[in-house]
């Protein structure tokens, strides 16, 4: 006979090791418990990085005596009773599997009180060796100790990192449950050192400030939206604040902190065209479901759910982002310490073409800077600045407009609505233009003409890496007829070789360099009548306030700034 009953301490072992991965495992547990119980208040405690010891205390619910028996064996919950439960979990816990996990692989101890109880109970466990409850002293809540994590689970032990590293763990699990509860006031020591304290407060932003700092969290942009009983809630960031990798973001649903690779894209792709490639922004985002629409029990330890309307959802948050990223509440405030634009802007070192802005369906030309502009808008256009920057008043103050960035964003728009459409109107050259490019730019330019033919550019390989172009969208030839392609056509090339495998995803980097190369440059003079106009068909747009690349278009000084600069009272 090869199959064999497992003895019970192997059992529990194998058990813990599916739950209890290192210490901020324990930490979650422990916190999430203590959240279950409506604590108010929570603190933990860790020493050597919580190898060494982990204690949660809280002013929860607590538990009687005969409860803090029952808590440290396996499946025993106070918190699903019938298989129908198990469709309407509203708890972070339900399986009844942490603290028996958690007691198989160290030293614990666990002391709490109710407030109908005269005395608090205390109970030690020892590697799954249960010990007996007895008196001990506390207020209402609950605390549990942990110490020794993996004494007894040597090859478990060997994987863990280093203290410093393994703290790092922690806090970021502390990080997570204090954004998804702001009503709960937490506190974190590492030795004898406050590493972390927030008290409660009522509004998500505060929480975000206490964690990043007052200054990102007023820098933070509200979102909300709602449908037939799912609800999306919470803050993300202005472009202004972003971060090398998705770290700071928090997705969390029903409260549970979540990791969810679809609502991920779902975030990203709304900062497409707003930040660069490789950035990302902050945020932490509430999912509101209904209970019976959630699925919790899928994952060991509870970092994913399965949603019954996961498309529904995503459409919501969607919706949520897209308006708030479209709102004013992008447009960044000018600071006293402007470093450098990201970005490459096209300077007017070339001779200033003749543009014809109104068959670009921009603006009028030949106007006189004295005549009286005609304002369609809030803004009045007041300027022009060293020939690059349009200086615009606005109902708050004033604002200064990137005339190449703006321009650039009116082209994007209105060529991508034309590829979406299908109806890019073409214009063919009677001569065609002769671009030559390096052998490994021609093998790419090739493999996607049909992709390039489907955004109006029209590409014939002559051979030895030279191309013809035939025909380009008519909405920008004629400026860039007097800018070349071959600077183009090598920013097309980049794009393409960048590895993009959707479709769409690739037409959008083609367009936005397309819409890069035609637009006005800084150096180019508009007259008073162009800049109104520009700025006009720019408040028209779907995103007015971000490059396709994810430059700024405009900086705001606020009415009350510049009082306060001129020391108006």
């Amino acid at each position: 006979m090869k199959i064999k009953r497992l003895d019970e301490e192997l059992a529990r072992k194998i058990a813990a090791g599916e739950v209890i991965e290192r210490p901020a495992s324990v930490v979650k547990e422990l916190v999430e418990n203590a959240l279950d119980a409506k604590s108010e208040s929570i603190s933990i405690e860790l020493t050597d990085g919580g190898i060494g010891s982990i204690i949660v205390h809280d002013d929860g619910e607590g538990m009687a005596a005969d409860d803090i028996a029952l808590c440290v064996e396996r499946h025993t919950t106070s918190k699903i009773a019938l298989e129908e439960d198990l469709a309407r979990i509203s708890t972070l816990g339900f399986r009844g599997e942490a603290l028996a996990s958690i007691a198989a692989v160290c030293h614990l101890r666990v002391v709490s009180k109710t407030a109908a109880d005269d005395m608090a109970h205390e109970l030690r466990v020892s590697g799954g060796k249960i010990g007996q409850v007895t008196p001990a002293a506390r207020a209402v809540g609950t605390t549990v100790e942990v110490q020794d994590l993996f004494y007894n689970l040597p090859a478990r032990a060997s994987f863990l990192t280093s203290s410093r590293s393994e703290f790092f763990h922690c806090n970021r699990i502390i990080h997570r449950l204090a954004l998804c509860s702001p009503s709960v006031g937490f506190s974190a020591t590492h030795g004898a050192r406050t590493v972390f304290s927030a008290p409660a407060v009522s509004d998500l932003r505060d929480r975000i400030g206490q964690l990043y700092g007052a200054e990102i969290g007023r820098q933070m942009i509200p979102i909300s939206a709602e449908k037939g009983g799912l609800t999306v809630r919470g803050y993300i960031s202005s472009p202004e604040v972003k971060r090398g990798n998705r770290r700071d973001q928090i997705l969390s649903v029903n409260g549970r902190a979540v990791d969810d690779s679809g609502m991920s894209y779902v975030l990203q792709s709304a900062y497409h065209g707003i930040l660069r490639p490789g950035v990302f922004p902050v945020a932490v985002i509430e999912i509101g479901v209904p209970y019976e629409e959630v699925d919790v029990n899928i994952h060991p330890r509870k970092l994913e759910v399965r949603l019954a309307g996961r498309h529904a959802v995503q459409d919501l948050l969607d919706r949520a982002l897209k308006q708030a990223l479209s709102s004013r509440y992008v447009v960044p405030a000018m600071s006293t310490n402007v470093g450098q634009s990201e970005g490459r802007i096209p300077t007017g070192s070339s001779p200033r073409p003749q543009l014809d802005l109104r068959q670009e369906t921009l603006m009028r030309q030949g106007s006189n800077q004295a005549q009286e502009v005609r304002v369609k808008s809030d803004r009045r256009a007041i300027g022009q600045l060293q020939q690059t920057y349009i200086l615009v008043e606005s109902p708050d103050g004033l604002e200064i407009v990137d005339q190449h960035i703006a321009h650039e964003r009116i082209l994007y728009e209105k060529l991508l609505h034309e590829v979406q459409e299908g109806a890019v109107s073409q214009q063919r050259f009677l001569l065609p233009v002769r671009v030559e490019l390096p052998f490994e730019s021609a093998a790419a330019l090739n493999a996607e003409k049909e992709t390039l033919a489907r955004v109006g550019i029209d590409i014939d390989d002559f051979g030895g890496g030279t191309f013809l172009v035939r025909g380009y969208p008519s909405l920008l030839v004629k400026t860039q007829v007097q800018y070349g392609f071959q600077e183009l056509l090598e920013r097309v090339v980049d794009a393409l070789q960048q590895g993009v495998k959707l479709k769409e995803t690739l037409f959008d980097h083609i367009i936005a360099e397309l819409a890069c190369g035609a637009a006005i440059k800084a150096g180019d003079r508009l007259s008073l009548d162009e800049q109104q106009e520009l700025i006009d068909r720019l408040l028209t747009m779907e995103n007015p306030y971000t490059c396709p690349h994810g430059r700024p278009i405009i900086f705001a000084i606020s009415r009350h700034d510049l009082d306060k600069r001129f020391k108006r009272s």
